[in-house]
């Protein structure tokens, strides 16, 4: 209950609270950047997402500090989603897909559910790097064990 009361009044002030995995209540912080702003978009990078079980590109290079606005197009006839995480972020929401795989992301930091034909929008900001790699998921269930999954890699 103090949990509860101590978000309400967070949110109530205009704070976000950033979790490691947007949102699932797990409360730990990000360590792999932070949700951006429109104001603040430095670069747009337009990705695909497929029923092949891939993105394109495969592989993204981003500056430190960069603001980057990710339009993902879904061009298949089943549902994606676009996760970005580090890889304990990754098994996390991975884990939370299988028991229940019919989620959708509405209102979420790191996570966005597109269906087919649609297009959305994730602004993400790399003012912070993990000690591991950073990639993109899809964990509706089967599509991450297949290959869906995209590198996101420090520019030098």
């Amino acid at each position: 209950m103090r949990l509860f009361l101590a978000a309400t009044l967070v949110l109530s002030a205009g704070a976000r609270p950033v979790l490691a995995d947007g949102g699932h209540a797990h409360g730990k912080m990000i360590s792999f950047g932070s949700p951006g702003t429109q104001t603040e978009v430095t670069r747009t990078i337009e990705v695909e997402a497929s029923d092949s079980m891939r993105f394109k590109p495969a592989t993204i290079r981003v500056k430190r500090n960069e603001v980057v606005r990710f339009v993902v197009t879904n061009i298949g006839k089943i549902a994606h989603e676009f996760s970005i995480g580090d890889v304990a972020t990754q098994r996390a929401h991975a884990k939370m897909m299988m028991s229940m795989p019919d989620m959708k992301h509405e209102d979420d930091q790191t996570t966005i559910t597109i269906e087919p034909g649609q297009s959305k929008t994730l602004i993400w900001k790399f003012d912070r790097w993990p000690a591991g790699p950073i990639e993109i998921g899809c964990h509706v269930p089967g599509h991450y064990e297949a290959g869906m999954r995209a590198r996101i890699v420090l520019a030098k």
